[in-house]
Order: structure tokens, then C-alpha cells, then sequence
């Protein structure tokens, strides 16, 4: 099913799950860069889906001002993650330039996943005329580069004040799919490796992947069969096994949601099933649906001992959306 025919089968709850969020029952808190507790482990700051253009101004736009008022925050920001579609076509040209803006703005290191359109659309539009495995490796060159790491394929695990982002993504096998993503044995083995020494303290362990987990945060009423098929790839049920893992998805192109949409409709930002959370970012250069529509917007990502918060937030203008803050406790 299309985005399109999602909306249209769904419009009663794509409508009031707008609505619901742009007029927020709780409100927004002035525009100041800040966290609640003095005892915060770390702060990351969360966003996807950027679809940067080299020849496409705006986007580039959107990425250094939200960027560069992170570098005007009042308190430490000690990561960022971008869950994909880091670029619209898969040009090397615009991921060049991407990079070159992370280095330029970004006050923290910026983690990188790769998402369907910086794979899957390679020579889409005709913008490109690479394949898919040299778009690929394109990403894991300049990704390596930037963070100074030597990851040899589309996966790859970052700490962070000591905890640990892993990453996972799209290996494009036998010339992989235009949307959809393929995970080999090893990459499941290594994901599975990297949680257990991740949490072996009883620390949350963070995933980051493109694409969200068939199933969670609505899903299968805002865009049916763009998440990871389970039958195929269980990510799931390996992440079940440990304490305290966090995954980090975007792709949905839907919109920060309130708590409320959650009670009316299941449709959530932010979800817990068999004790995994799951979060679904909006889309950051494009406008969102099924929640507040406009591009920008991110969360910010708060670790305590005893439990990470997430406050979805502007990074345009630094408003917080208090209507639709989480808690998520630490066991």
C-alpha cells in the first residue's frame, strides 16, 4: 500500500493525530536548549530522514541551522544520530556535502545510518548512475572517515560516553531492493554479540537502523510493509533477549505525536513491547504526516541511571513538545 492510500484508508486518524499534536493539551515550553536533572549521563540528539541535495538548498539549510543551534546549546551535547536517508538520490555529490556540513556545525559526532534512498535509489531520476553496492560502499568510506572508524560494511557499533550505539543496515544483496533491506547471518550474529557486551552492566544499548520494525510505533496503519519483515530478518526477537535496548528508526515520514494519539488511535512515537523501545523519529527534511507535519523536528535523548527520556523538540526554533515527552525506566 502506498503512503497515499495509507492516508486516505486511515483519514480519521491521520486527520486528529494532526490536529491532536499542532494543538497541544500540555503546550510547548519557551525555546531553550536544556535538560531536567543535573544527574544526565549523556545527551543525543535524534533525527532522520534529511534526503540532502547537493543542488537543493533548502535541506542544506535545514541541516546547518538546526546543527548550528545545537552548537549554541547551554548544555553538553555528546552525540547525534541521523537514522537515514541521509541523502534523496544516493549521489555521491550530496553525501560529500553532507559530511562536510557534519563537520562544519555539528558540536558532537554525528552517528550515521544508511537508509533505502541512500542505497536503494541510487540512479533514481537519473540523478546518478552508480549501482547500489557503489553507493554503498560510498556511505562506508565517508561514514568511516567522518567518525575515524574502520567498519567494513553497512553495519558498525560507536560509543559514547560508554554507551554503545550499533548501527545495522541494508547489505544489498545480489543488487539489493530499491526499499527494502537484507541482513545476513553475520550482521545478525553481530548485533546479537555487540547487545550482550553492551548491556552485560546493565546499561541501555542503543540500535539505529533506517527502517522501522514491522509492527511497532503504527506502522502497519501509517506505511503497510515498509518495515523490517520478521520472517526474514528477526531482529526482534534478538533484541528481546537483553535488558534495556532502545531502537531507533525513521522512514515512516510521520510526525512527532502526542500521548494522546497513543491513547486514541495506537499510533506512538514512542512504544515498549517485550520490554525493546522503540522510537519512530519524523522525517527531518521532508513534511510528515499522522502528527505535527512540519520538517525540522527531532527528539533529544536524555540517559540517566535510571531512566532515558525523550523530548521531541524543534531544532529550528529549539521549541519542546511537552505533549509528548517519555520516561522509559531502566530495569
Amino acid at each position: 500500500m502506498t503512503v497515499a492510500k495509507a492516508i486516505l484508508a486511515n483519514f480519521f486518524a491521520f486527520l486528529m493525530a494532526i490536529v491532536l499534536t499542532v494543538i497541544p493539551y500540555n503546550g510547548t515550553e519557551p525555546a531553550e536548549l536544556n535538560v531536567s536533572r543535573d544527574d544526565c549521563r549523556m545527551v543525543a540528539e535524534l533525527f532522520s530522514d534529511t534526503h540532502m541535495e547537493a543542488k537543493g538548498p533548502f535541506r542544506q539549510t535545514l541541516i546547518k541551522t538546526g546543527l548550528g543551534n545545537l552548537g549554541r546549546a547551554d548544555i553538553t551535547i555528546d552525540a547525534v544520530v541521523n537514522a537515514g536517508d541521509i541523502t534523496n538520490y544516493a549521489d555521491e555529490e550530496s553525501l560529500a556535502l553532507y559530511y562536510e556540513i557534519l563537520k562544519e556545525y555539528s558540536p558532537a559526532p554525528v552517528i550515521n545510518a544508511a537508509g533505502n534512498h541512500d542505497i536503494g535509489h541510487a540512479g533514481d531520476r537519473g540523478v546518478t548512475d552508480i549501482s547500489r553496492e557503489e553507493a554503498k560502499a560510498n556511505f562506508i568510506r565517508y561514514n568511516n572517515e567522518y567518525l575515524g572508524i574502520d567498519a567494513p560494511d553497512n553495519y558498525y557499533s560507536y560509543e559514547v560516553n560508554g554507551y554503545k550505539f550499533i548501527v545495522i543496515g541494508d547489505e544489498c544483496v545480489d543488487g539489493g531492493h530499491w526499499d527494502d533491506l537484507d541482513i545476513l547471518e553475520e550482521q545478525m550474529a553481530f548485533l546479537d554479540s555487540e547487545l550482550a557486551e553492551a548491556t552485560a552492566d546493565g546499561s541501555p544499548a542503543f540500535v539505529v537502523c533506517h527502517w522501522p520494525v514491522d509492527g511497532m510505533n503504527g506502522q502497519e496503519t501509517i506505511w503497510p510493509g515498509s518495515g523490517i519483515d520478521l520472517s526474514k530478518n528477526d531482529v526482534k526477537t534478538v533484541m528481546e533477549k537483553y535488558d534495556n535496548v532502545f531502537y531507533i528508526s525513521g522512514h515512516m515520514h510521520t510526525g512527532i505525536k502526542s500521548t494522546l494519539v497513543e491513547k486514541w488511535f495506537g499510533l506512538s512515537s514512542v512504544e515498549q513491547n517485550n520490554g525493546v523501545t522503540y522510537i519512530s523519529l519524523p522525517t527531518y527534511g521532508i513534511v510528515n504526516m499522522f502528527g505535527l507535519p512540519i520538517s525540522g523536528t527531532g527528539m533529544q535523548m536524555e540517559v540517566y541511571d535510571d531512566s532515558v527520556v525523550f523530548r521531541p523538540r524543534n531544532f529550528m526554533t529549539n521549541a519542546w513538545y511537552t505533549n509528548s515527552v517519555y520516561t522509559i525506566d531502566l530495569v
